[in-house]
């Protein structure tokens, strides 16, 4: 493969394999034309039927071939038992995806959903939710914007930000031989840019060509985890934004949401040091996730179904957050890269260890009430349902209130431990150096 990333004057599998079959039926014509002088018609006819049959059975091949690589299927063949049951997960979790996006129309017409819903209406949604209808266009739009191509190792990694992004960042920086001293600062914003750099955008018609040769995999995350660690890692500190990304996120975000929203918590809450800040508060975030469409989010807390479209796009392997490092060691081992590369969790933005995590996730999730917590399910409610998650964990810190507006919020839930020393809310790694193969 060349640098610009067209295909080099070797003969791809395909080419070969016409080939060969090319020399084949050139033998057997010429065999044939021997027989014939000699043998009898029987067996003459027996020979045809040979040959028929072979060729039948290829084509047959060939064509299921042809059909799994215009689906974007790569082959992956277990290497061990434990594999082919972790294989049997996989499909397991592509099949919930597939129930998923059939559920909410993403293979019929606006016209068919609207009929079903008609007949079926789903749950009363709060205001600012968008219906099934509505986001069934959203559905339907396909891109490629989040699609990083390596080419060498034949893998094709849709980032989702806030889902062990920068863990895969630094090994596809390894594996472009990179050297750590021309990797731009963690926490700066020039990181995923140069990241970008050394992966460009291919056009669609590349895309569609190393798709069938590349393992497809994203990394997903439960969606409440998403809007903390970018709440935490983007809002809930000017000085941190300031300092590494010259306050754009308060600048583009954190000052809008305080102006719509701080004087209404100030008059109903007007000693609660919360609202006393200059960064918006956990509550005053997750209000205007939920009047905001899922459309205009930004990428860090868009849903995930938005980012990368698991409707249109058939990935080989979905990594969860929760089997993160199994399911990572299974993309490695089907590339022969386990022991190359590794990628281990050291530390995340919501606290690395379980208590830490528990003591934020109800710090943050009891400033907000239960009715909340419900609309801002129903915002990811897709995400949800694909990758089978649930709002238990959470809900049961959230507090009672007539309205959507909590009725009650203590003192005590305000954020009291700093990020500062965390690198962009992504589990981060260490990625072992990578040696050419001789």
């Amino acid at each position: 493969m060349s640098k610009e990333g067209q295909p080099t004057s070797k003969s791809s599998p395909e080419q070969s394999q016409s080939s060969l079959w090319t020399t084949w039926t050139f033998v057997a014509m010429s065999v044939w034309k021997k027989l014939s002088k000699r043998s009898q018609p029987a067996v003459m006819i027996g020979v045809v039927m040979i040959y028929l049959c072979v060729m039948s059975l290829q084509l047959v091949d060939d064509s299921k071939n042809r059909r799994s690589a215009a689906r974007g299927q790569a082959k992956i063949i277990p290497k061990s038992p434990d594999e082919s049951i972790l294989l049997a997960e996989f499909n397991r979790r592509k099949k919930i995806i597939k129930d998923t996006c059939e559920k909410f129309g993403a293979y019929t017409t606006r016209d068919k959903l609207l009929a079903k819903l008609k007949l079926k209406p789903g749950p009363e949604l709060y205001p600012g939710v968008e219906k099934d209808d509505q986001l069934w266009s959203t559905l339907k739009r396909t891109s490629h914007h989040q699609f990083f191509v390596q080419k060498e190792h034949g893998l094709m990694w849709c980032k989702v930000p806030k889902a062990a992004s920068t863990s895969w960042l630094h090994a596809y920086l390894t594996m472009a031989h990179v050297p750590q001293y021309e990797i731009p600062e963690d926490n700066g914003m020039g990181l995923h840019a140069f990241l970008r750099e050394k992966y460009p955008l291919l056009s669609k018609n590349l895309n569609k060509q190393f798709m069938p040769v590349s393992l497809k995999f994203l990394v997903v995350r439960h969606p409440f985890e998403r809007v903390i660690s970018a709440y935490m890692d983007k809002l809930e500190d000017y000085t941190r934004d300031l300092k590494y990304r010259g306050g754009y996120y308060y600048a583009m975000y954190g000052a809008d949401i305080v102006a719509k929203f701080r004087q209404k918590y100030q008059e109903k809450f007007p000693k609660n040091p919360l609202f006393m800040k200059k960064e918006p508060s956990f509550v005053e975030f997750v209000e205007f996730l939920i009047e905001t469409p899922v459309s205009k989010y930004d990428e860090h807390w868009k849903p995930q179904f938005l980012l990368c479209p698991p409707c249109h796009f058939k990935f080989d392997v979905i990594v969860k957050m929760e089997t993160f490092e199994r399911d990572t060691n299974f993309i490695l081992s089907q590339r022969n890269l386990d022991g190359v590369v590794s990628l281990t969790k050291k530390h995340s933005s919501v606290g690395g260890k379980k208590k830490k995590e528990a003591n934020l996730v109800q710090t943050l999730f009891s400033q907000l009430s239960k009715n909340m917590v419900q609309a801002l399910y129903e915002k990811y409610r897709i995400d949800f349902q694909m990758f089978e998650y649930d709002i238990s964990d959470y809900v049961k810190y959230a507090s009672e209130s007539e309205g959507l507006m909590p009725d009650v919020i203590e003192v005590s839930a305000v954020q009291s431990e700093s990020v500062e020393e965390e690198e962009s809310g992504d589990e981060v790694t260490s990625v072992e150096s990578i040696t050419k193969e001789p």
